[in-house]
């Protein structure tokens, strides 16, 4: 069974004929379907097609008696016919043309031609590109202009006596605004040429002719010119050619024009430069007195107008007359044809006699009436028949009777350029050439003349195209180019897969087989998973093959030049050298070639197939290099430390970002090559140190030792400081571990390093403490261990530790840290005062610690650590200084007592005048806030003198103060509310007893329900609360304080209200009620 799947499909094709203005029929064929694989069957049934000519008669709307003249472009359609139409005609006046767009069905205009002369008759219309503009010529020699929006032509008097034979039209000027036909060249019957230009006006004086003039007449006199058309070279904007023929010849004038509105011509120059002799013709023999010269663009431009011509074909007594058409440097004289052939017409086969018609046949040649021009095929009306003959083969492939009544005779063949359609007329009907799939069988032929490009281009449905590819793949493998048929096979559907290998297998074509299946592999969609991987295998397995084969021989070519160079042959060894460069520079592409095709396809390989492939050739350098590709680069990485080559193993670890193999691996390059691994971790931030301390654990500093430079560091301390340092590590394990590196290399007389380190961590240190100073101890470094001992706080055994190490400087350093505890530092100065006396024997340095301590130790403090057999002379002047500071001190007691004393005397005496201050209220006397009298309830009055009701200044300050404040204010009212209902309750009882204040049974109760509602136990029976007499003034007084501190009308209360509105928002109403 083939890898790949090969589908089937089918379609199918209809077609229809249509009247005027209808819609025309479409092919309906459905191309094969791609599939999955992308396969299509070559052995489709096709149903049948639709000719690709086909005659369908057009059915008039109106009545037509006879034909004159028809023209046609832009799906324009204009018709000159003899009687018809709905008016009854006018005497002498039976001619109507009918002007009919042929995209609309009712679109007919019906236009009288109204002649100079009555007995005159249309003999012909001249239509231009864009069906805006027509000509219209009479047997008499008038002719007439009818512009698409008008009703009536106008008679042109400057073209009165010339028999329009031809019309070549040009473009309208870009820079005019006005409406015009542009240059156009007249062909007459007389043999002259004429240049005009016509600008349709509604003006009365002005006439429609903007200019007219002859440019040019034949130099053989009164000869009628058939044809005639003008080209602008696409390379120059003033260069162009003009085409003229005649029934004999075929003129072609190059050169340069002028401007029209300089010169008044723009085509005279041209001519005169071919006056007399000096005209390119083309000269045919034979006398006909006919000729028609056509031509076909390939395409219609953005302006409405056909491109250059690309084919040509005229009608000659001969045969016709064709060819390419290529604009390019020709210069005057020049030509601009191309592989011009004459074609014969074809031969009509009669036979002698009824018995014997194919026995002794005999042909004529029957000369056509009208030719024409597509892309593939020549187009020729007979007198009764039409014909199209192929351009590539000059095969007849359509031929078609035109059925004539009697009296009816074939007028011409017309083209729409525009819109590529062909129309064939008689006298009394009208038909359309339909052209459907002109190219259709086109690729076939381009095939068996084997032009595959031009076949392949002209290919539609995917069959057609692989047969077109297939037999191009078969030739190309036919004639050895294994390569190129490579190529072509990969594209082939009809041949399957394994068909093609094993083609390329038996010729031992391995380059050729590598480039199928590179093609092939090209070719895959993303989802066929399987046939990719397969085919990238069996790629892998070529291409270290072939890496092989190329490494063999380059190998044998280097020997060969080696023993070149022992023969003394300069000729031998030049060409020895050339092939081994030549070898191995095919290698180096080789093996760029196969890391290419790892890269592009690494997704779809399989590590374990792929790698154990590469292997089994020995190809290391490739395998490692996939392996890295793939992401494996621990196999990467075990190879190179297998092979000791530190520097690779790092280079690959720094090529990844998978953290786990740098744990994994660090231990051996540790080891080995400690300073390019730590530069290597510095350079991956995302480490984790703690997880390299088993890595840092097998460094050996001794084998680092002396080297210059950072190589000579410890490496392990390098790379924690760097991490503590730049990466603010703040692993404990991390900075025990570095704490002890620094003491293993620390000395008891060289600790700078370490101590650098513990300063450094001063404020916070992340190591253990008591890790640290258990190490210290261990190893003897007593600076190192005072240092953690004042870290810790333990400033007692600092300064003694310090003292045990005869560092005295030390131990008063230490004895300074204890800032905020004056009795401690005094005990640590102490400590080192009996140091210094007891052990040293010095009591000037004893005594000069007294100045050190800032007064914290006296000379009375240091005296019992003096021995009884000191002399006291030794310091009898700081015993003197201590006696007098004594002294000075007890005077400054007394002068603050003497100050207390008069300060409690004026405070009583400041309270005896509160006593007797007052102030008078009058009786009539208003509160400043409600403006009622004063004295009707409680009130506060202020030393400013202004008074207010207790009840009027609670209010104010409750709305002006802060929510804070004012809740407080209120929760104080709500108290002393309750003692007085209280109070009010229990003077209730008292009188129901008949005892004039609160009886026993009543205190208690009162004293029980206060305790209750301290306690929180409100389900209890609700019983008034009493407060204490001392507890109720304390609320009166809170209040007060909070209320009467200050004057509302002059204290900062009012102050701060200055920011508030006038009008408040409660007050909206009381400002409505102003309005009048």
């Amino acid at each position: 069974m083939s890898l790949f799947d090969q589908f089937e499909s089918d379609g199918v094709g209809s077609s229809s004929t249509f009247p005027i203005g209808g819609q025309r029929p479409s092919d309906q064929q459905k191309s094969p379907l791609i599939l999955e694989q992308g396969y299509v069957s070559t052995r489709i049934q096709q149903t049948p097609a639709l000719a690709i000519f086909s005659l369908d008669r057009v059915q008039f709307p109106f009545p037509v008696v006879n034909l004159v003249s028809l023209a046609v472009s832009s799906n324009t359609l204009v018709l000159v016919a003899d009687g018809g139409g709905t008016p009854a005609p006018k005497a002498g006046q039976t001619q109507r043309i009918y002007r009919i767009d042929l995209g609309k069905s009712d679109a007919i205009d019906e236009v009288e031609p109204t002649l100079r002369i009555k007995t005159d008759r249309v003999r012909r219309v001249f239509l231009d590109p864009t069906a805006k503009h027509m000509l219209i010529s009479t047997e008499s020699g008038d002719n007439y202009y009818l512009y698409c929006k008008w009703k009536k032509p106008r008679v042109l008097n400057k073209f009165r006596g010339v028999l329009v034979e031809s019309v070549a039209w040009g473009k309208p000027r870009s820079s005019s605004a006005v409406p015009s036909t542009g240059i156009m060249l007249i062909a007459s019957r007389q043999g002259h040429v004429f240049e005009a230009e016509l600008q349709p006006t509604d003006e009365f004086f002005k006439r429609e002719e903007k200019y007219f003039r002859q440019v040019y007449s034949l130099p053989e006199g009164n000869v009628p010119i058939c044809s005639i058309r003008f080209e602008q070279f696409p390379t120059s904007a003033k260069k162009y050619i003009v085409f003229l023929s005649t029934a004999t010849r075929l003129y072609q004038f190059i050169g340069q024009v002028t401007d029209v509105e300089v010169a008044g011509s723009m085509f005279t120059e041209l001519f005169r430069a071919h006056e007399g002799q000096n005209a390119n013709f083309q000269e045919m023999p034979g006398s006909l007195g006919r000729s028609e010269l056509q031509f076909w663009s390939p395409f219609v431009q953005a302006t409405g107008y056909p491109s250059s011509p690309k084919t040509f074909t005229w009608l000659t007594a001969a045969g016709l007359y064709c060819g390419d058409l290529t604009f390019g440097n020709q210069m005057s004289g020049d030509s601009v044809i191309n592989n011009a052939q004459l074609v014969p017409y074809p031969r009509t086969v009669e036979a002698s006699s009824p018995g014997t018609a194919a026995e002794t046949p005999y042909a004529t040649i029957d000369i056509p009436l009208a030719v024409n021009v597509t892309e593939f095929h020549y187009l020729m009306l007979f007198e009764s028949s039409i014909k199209a003959l192929s351009i590539l083969t000059s095969d007849i492939i359509y031929e078609e009777n035109i059925p004539l009544e009697f009296g009816e005779f074939v007028i011409g063949l017309f083209v729409d350029r525009i819109k590529s359609t062909y129309w064939v007329s008689t006298n009394l009907a009208l038909y359309e050439l339909i052209i459907t799939e002109e190219d259709r069988n086109v690729w076939r032929i381009y095939l068996d003349r084997k032009a595959y490009d031009a076949a392949l281009s002209h290919a539609k449905t995917p069959s057609q195209k692989d047969m077109v590819v297939t037999a191009q793949a078969e030739y190309y493998y036919s004639q050895q180019r294994y390569l190129l048929s490579a190529t072509y096979f990969a594209q082939c559907v009809s041949l399957s897969f394994e068909e093609i290998a094993l083609k390329f297998i038996e010729s031992d074509e391995r380059a050729a087989l590598q480039q199928y299946l590179m093609q092939k592999l090209a070719r895959l969609r993303a989802q066929d998973a399987t046939q990719i991987t397969l085919i990238s295998t069996w790629l892998v397995e070529i291409f270290v093959n072939r890496l092989n084969v190329l490494q063999d021989e380059h190998s044998d070519a280097v020997a060969e030049e080696k023993s070149a160079r022992g023969d003394d042959h300069p000729s031998g060894l030049e060409e020895a050298s050339a092939k081994a460069n030549r070898l191995q520079q095919e290698e180096a592409v080789a093996i760029e070639e196969f890391r290419q095709f790892l890269k592009m396809y690494k997704e779809r390989l399989d590590l374990n197939t792929t790698s154990n492939i590469i292997a089994s050739h020995g190809r290391t350098e490739e395998l490692l290099y996939f392996l890295e590709l793939m992401g494996d680069y621990e196999k990467v990485v075990t190879h190179w430390l297998q092979q000791r080559n530190w520097p690779k193993a790092l280079g690959t670890l720094a090529r990844q970002n998978c953290v786990s193999l740098y744990y994994k691996f660090s231990p051996g390059l540790m080891e080995h090559a400690p300073f390019e691994t730590v530069n290597a971790w510095i350079r991956q931030p995302n480490l984790n140190s703690r997880n390299l301390i088993p890595a840092l654990l097998r460094y050996d500093a001794s084998r680092t030792a002396g080297e210059p430079g950072a190589e000579g560091q410890n490496q392990a301390i390098r790379y924690l400081t760097y991490v503590t340092r730049n990466l603010a590590n703040t692993d404990t394990a991390v900075h025990n571990y570095l704490l002890s590196l620094y003491i293993a290399q620390a000395r008891p007389n060289d600790e700078d390093a370490l101590l650098q380190f513990l300063q450094s961590h001063r404020d916070r240190p992340y190591y253990d403490l008591q890790y640290a100073l258990r190490l210290c101890c261990q190893h003897g470094l007593a600076q190192s261990s005072v240092h953690i001992y004042g870290a810790m706080n333990l400033h007692e055994q600092a300064v003694d530790l310090a003292l045990k190490s005869h560092d005295l400087e030390l131990a008063q350093i230490n004895a300074e840290k204890p800032e905020d505890d004056a009795p401690l530092r005094k005990k640590l100065w102490l400590k080192i005062a009996r140091h210094v006396v007891e052990e040293k024997r010095d009591i000037k340095q004893a005594l000069a610690f007294l100045s050190q301590t800032s007064d914290l130790l006296k000379i009375q403090d240091i005296l019992p650590f003096f021995p009884d057999f000191i002399l006291i002379d030794d310091f009898k002047d700081e015993i003197c200084a201590a006696l007098q500071d004594y002294n000075d001190h007890i005077e400054e007691l007394k002068t603050e007592m003497d100050d207390a004393t008069r300060s409690a005397e004026s405070i009583r005496l400041d309270i005896r005048d509160l006593r007797n201050r007052y102030t008078s209220v009058s009786v009539t006397e208003a509160c400043h806030l409600c403006r009622l009298p004063l004295l009707t309830r409680q009130f506060y009055v202020f030393p400013c003198e202004h008074v207010f009701h207790a009840d009027c200044l609670t209010k104010q300050i409750i709305t002006e103060s802060v929510p804070a404040k004012a809740a407080r204010i209120k929760d104080l009212q709500g108290r002393i509310a309750q003692d007085a209902a209280a109070r009010r309750a229990a003077a209730a009882l008292a009188s129901d007893d008949g005892m004039g204040g609160l009886s026993a049974a009543a205190m208690l109760a009162l004293r029980r329900g206060r305790n209750m509602l301290e306690t929180g136990q409100t389900d209890a029976p609700t019983v008034p609360v009493l407060a204490t007499k001392a507890e109720a003034d304390a609320l009166k007084e809170d209040l007060d304080d909070l209320v009467a501190s200050e004057c509302s009308l002059c204290g900062d209360l009012m102050i701060r209200s200055v920011d508030r509105p006038f009008i408040a928002d409660t007050e909206i109403e009381l400002v409505a009620s102003w309005q009048l």
